[in-house]
């Protein structure tokens, strides 16, 4: 059945607004991540604590999503996949308002605590988007779903540093609340989902164990889980900081300095999310994965190196390149191989690896932090290389072969 989300619309417009969705949703948190520093110098947070709220923030705000995490699939399948995909929008709208009226740095933690009620709604976009797509076209449906996150990380610094110039951090923060809100309007009135496949047995319980045992079961989705877990732990080791560290580099005015390379590492891997939705069928995964594991760790590592700010956005922005193969091939393997009845239970724990990074990780770059610049991408570097385990314990007809 691939008629789920395309009873009112084909699947080129359900790809379509869940890109722009999630380029909302990667706007707003990256905008916010790019002026942490600034909004907790607005919260009169003294400049040498600034590091220290920085790994707590980043780090304890996704420590109710793990809990909640596995549930969001299994309920989209349980009850209702469009509701959980609006869910999202509708309280993140509630959130970013939050931010933007918090006066103290514990009201924002609190408030950034909560983001683990908006989380969960990717994998169960990929489910709907897989439901409604043609197997050949899949691959490219993904990358035009994947290309929102990169595409709001493209806009939103530099639209952040314009807002941050005109109405301040907190009238960036209610900008984006109200985008967030717009967002929920659209998906409640456009998408409109149809019947889809079921399990026999809808228990939400059941459907948890029933898609972890999916994962389990089948190889290469359970390494790739695992491997993109590290690399995740890597790409938040260092995520965080990436501010800081152009901040020092930046000659100037540090707000503009850290849209601009913030957008333009955006909008790189925005362009090849898409891009490379075409190439990997034509390469294969194999070589997509290999490749762009290595050249994640050597851009890593020439960041961690770089004391020249051209050079360190140069960097950067090879590594996101890097990054959109990686996730790209990740999501499309997991996708074409699941079964369609445990498709949303099981694409809704795609991003569960990226909640670990997200806990992990900054804490790890908290410590790193202290020891230099070297330290805390060196790290990311050596994770960044953890796809590579999937190709050296799978062979590559097997993995290959799970796409076909």
């Amino acid at each position: 059945m691939r008629r789920e989300a395309g009873e009112g619309a084909g699947w080129v417009v359900v790809a379509v607004l869940f890109a722009a969705t999630t380029c909302v949703e990667s706007m707003s948190w990256n905008q916010l991540t790019a002026y942490t520093p600034l909004y907790l110098r607005e919260l009169h947070v003294p400049v040498a604590q600034v590091p220290g709220w920085i790994a707590a923030i980043s780090s304890l705000g996704w420590v109710l999503a793990l809990p909640l995490a596995p549930f969001w699939g299994v309920l989209a399948d349980r009850y209702s996949r469009k509701l959980i995909i609006v869910r999202s929008a509708a309280i993140e709208a509630v959130i970013f308002a939050g931010w933007a009226l918090s006066t103290t740095p514990w009201m924002a933690l609190a408030f950034r605590c909560l983001n683990g009620f908006i989380l969960g709604n990717t994998g169960v976009m990929l489910a709907m988007q897989a439901s409604t797509t043609p197997r050949q076209r899949l691959a490219l449906a993904v990358g035009i779903v994947g290309a929102g996150s990169p595409a709001g990380r493209a806009v939103g610094p530099i639209l952040g540093a314009l807002l941050v110039h005109l109405v301040d951090v907190r009238g960036m923060l209610l900008f984006d609340a109200a985008l967030s809100a717009l967002m929920t309007v659209l998906l409640t009135v456009i998408v409109r989902e149809g019947e889809h496949i079921r399990p026999a047995d809808v228990r939400v319980l059941s459907l948890l164990r029933g898609a972890i045992s999916e994962i389990i079961s089948r190889p290469v989705v359970l390494r790739l889980f695992l491997a993109t877990a590290a690399a995740q732990v890597g790409l938040w080791t260092m995520l965080p900081y990436v501010p800081v560290y152009i901040a020092r580099l930046a000659p100037g005015d540090t707000v503009t300095a850290v849209g601009v390379v913030l957008s333009v590492v955006g909008l790189g891997q925005a362009v090849a999310s898409a891009l490379w939705g075409i190439v990997i069928p034509r390469l294969g995964h194999v070589t997509v994965l290999s490749a762009t594991s290595v050249g994640s760790c050597v851009a890593l590592t020439v960041a961690g190196l770089s004391h020249w700010l051209p050079l360190f956005a140069i960097a950067l922005l090879a590594n996101a390149v890097c990054l959109a193969a990686i996730l790209t091939t990740a999501m499309s393997v997991m996708a074409a191989t699941v079964s369609p009845e445990r498709r949303g239970a099981v694409l809704g724990q795609i991003l569960f690896p990226f909640y670990v990074g997200g806990v992990i990780g900054p804490l790890i770059g908290g410590v790193a932090f202290a020891a230099g610049q070297l330290a805390v991408f060196g790290i990311a570097a050596v994770l960044s290389l953890s796809p590579l385990l999937v190709l050296f314990t799978m062979r590559h007809a097997a993995v290959e072969a799970r796409t076909a």
